[in-house]
């Protein structure tokens, strides 16, 4: 039983994800990065039953030119992390991470990392993600967590295979 990403593009991917943490406030969520995900790779983040969870999470590969983001937004930063929903740093950068509840029939759940939708097969225990567009300029939407998360989770973050993000190199 978990939560899992699966990269199923032809690069590497550095992960981070939310997850309900009720020693956490006024949000009560708490957010961990980076897993890392080689081509062809699936990764279990979350321990335990997922089913009727709400989750987030943000994916982007090395160079970031292939990020999957969305319109709830925190900092992060480049080391591997563990922290609550609002905590940030000086060397941070904010990203948007995108919303997603898992069906409370789904043991086990797989986000699927994919740059096109033939490639991952969609079933209630499966969430193809593909990337974000560019905004081309026009304002992004920026959106607070503002529901409470349901006080049956019973799942743990697993911490272990996180990973610091690769340095940029300047071209």
């Amino acid at each position: 039983m978990g939560l899992y990403f699966r990269n199923t593009t032809g690069f590497t991917l550095y992960v981070a994800f939310a997850y309900p943490d009720f020693g956490c406030s006024p949000v009560n969520y708490s957010k961990a990065g980076w897993y890392r995900l080689v081509p062809g790779q699936t990764v279990e983040v979350w321990s335990g039953f997922a089913g009727g969870t709400t989750f987030y999470y943000y994916a982007e590969n090395s160079s970031v030119t292939r990020v999957w983001s969305g319109s709830y937004y925190t900092d992060v930063p480049n080391q591997a992390f563990d922290w609550c929903w609002d905590t940030g740093c000086t060397t941070c950068r904010n990203v948007g991470f995108r919303r997603f509840r898992v069906p409370l029939t789904s043991l086990n759940h797989i986000v699927t990392l994919a740059t096109s939708s033939s490639q991952g097969r969609s079933n209630p225990r499966t969430t193809i993600a593909l990337p974000t567009k560019a905004s081309k300029g026009r304002p992004i939407l920026r959106r607070k967590i503002s529901h409470q998360p349901l006080r049956r989770v019973k799942g743990k973050v697993r911490l272990a295979i996180r990973r610091s993000l690769p340095r940029k190199t300047k071209k």
